[in-house]
């Protein structure tokens, strides 16, 4: 690793074959991380939205209703700060290998619904609180502590597995609930997810797998709970990093469940608006891997503004009244290249200004202000809905927010000083 203190422009800079080399050694932990964390938390924001009208035309749910999903957001905000803890203290395998096991009940629960708005709620809930074990907040230490060069665009690959997974996934997730129903959808997704889970606990190397809290270095393992949270706490980058994040990411609710209907109130078919989604997730992995490269290479405070601050363009178009299937889509692309590079900045900016012992600590207090901002964004649509019947004044204060929030990132210091 580079030493702390070093100027982002003096970094030393990989040669291409060194550069390569990294992904070469580290197949295995990539591997596993992507697998992990693509079947989990930011895969099935893919699949909730496709799920979403199925299950209002069934139960007779209404939209502003079905947007207070979001809400449950607030009930999992406990659970995020434990999970990056308990992950410093005890590793990856242990914590993802829990997750896994206990995300099947889950999927087995959708499928027996009978209509009851508050049993969805605490599923949905459910599944937000036990798939933190398995989603980037867990998995992204295994590509941290595996590379140093390429860091960015190895976060890319991880966190571009749920929308490759999404392209083909989406459209044929589609298929199955309008062939099989969507309470036999519920029970594949749920099986896929078990089976590709396991296999990515499995693929974790021996030598990631060993806890934190028996390494031989005492600087490396956590200190008491009240020490690392001040120094957390007192840090000004980490607020910098946390206003901009909940800024940046308040319209998360719209490509988390409320996608669909969103494209379906343009006037377009289930079909239609389905293969779109895969155009968006078609977005994110362009735009992710472009976000990768680039901070292996530039500052890291202007990829960051620069990244984050896209989507704004997307929802401005949205908001106007163009509403051309050709506009729509190139729309949703723009919103993609952008929604979901979160996941990957939260791990390179904590990993480039946090020491590794407290890294999941750090990263579960910044996943507990994207829940949080994704309950608020939930609460503003359902308003919006019901005060309008319609998505057009969010998308116009997303825009507003978005630019602001991308703004804060221009702050965080060019110098890597890491705390902790």
């Amino acid at each position: 690793m580079t030493d702390a203190g070093l100027a982002l422009d003096e970094v030393p800079r990989a040669d291409a074959a060194s550069y390569l080399g990294e992904f070469r050694r580290n197949v295995r932990p990539l591997l596993a991380a992507a697998l992990g964390a693509g079947t989990s938390l930011p895969f099935f924001a893919y699949t909730n939205s496709i799920f979403a009208p199925h299950l209002i035309a069934q139960f007779g749910w209404s939209r502003a209703q079905f947007a207070l999903v979001g809400l449950t957001m607030l009930a999992a905000l406990p659970i995020l700060p434990i999970v990056g803890r308990l992950t410093d203290l005890f590793g990856v395998k242990r914590v993802a290998l829990t997750g896994t096991l206990l995300l099947v009940p889950c999927f087995v629960a959708y499928s027996m619904m009978q209509g009851s708005f508050l049993l969805f709620l605490a599923i949905f809930t459910a599944v937000l609180m036990i798939g933190s074990a398995t989603s980037t907040l867990t998995y992204a230490r295994l590509v941290v502590e595996s590379f140093d060069r390429a860091r960015g665009l190895a976060l890319t690959v991880m966190n571009c597995m749920p929308a490759a997974l999404a392209i083909a996934g989406v459209p044929l997730l589609n298929w199955s609930i309008e062939t099989y129903g969507w309470r036999a959808s519920f029970l594949g997704l749920g099986a896929f997810s078990f089976i590709v889970g396991m296999i990515a606990v499995l693929l974790i190397p021996p030598r990631l797998a060993q806890e934190p809290i028996e390494k031989a270095d005492p600087a490396e393992r956590p200190h008491a709970a009240r020490e690392d949270y001040g120094i957390i706490l007192r840090s000004r980058v980490f607020w910098f990093i946390m206003a901009g994040m909940f800024l940046c990411m308040l319209q998360t609710p719209l490509h988390s469940g409320q996608m669909n209907i969103m494209l379906l109130d343009n006037h377009l078919t289930t079909q239609t608006a389905s293969d779109i989604v895969s155009i968006y997730a078609l977005g994110t992995i362009v735009g992710r891997i472009g976000c990768g490269l680039a901070l292996d290479r530039f500052p890291t405070p202007i990829v960051t503004a620069i990244s984050m601050g896209l989507p704004a363009l997307g929802y401005f178009l949205l908001a106007t009244s163009w509403d051309a299937v050709s506009i729509i889509t190139f729309s949703m692309f723009l919103v993609g290249l952008s929604v979901g590079a979160e996941s990957d900045l939260v791990g390179y900016l904590v990993a480039r200004y946090f020491k590794m012992r407290i890294f999941n600590t750090v990263s579960g207090l910044l996943f507990t202000t994207s829940f949080f901002v994704s309950a608020t964004g939930a609460l503003l649509i359902s308003l919006t809905l019901r005060l309008t019947d319609s998505f057009a004044p969010f998308l116009w204060l997303v825009t507003g927010t978005i630019v602001i929030g991308s703004l804060l990132f221009l702050q965080l210091p060019k110098v890597r000083e890491k705390v902790g």
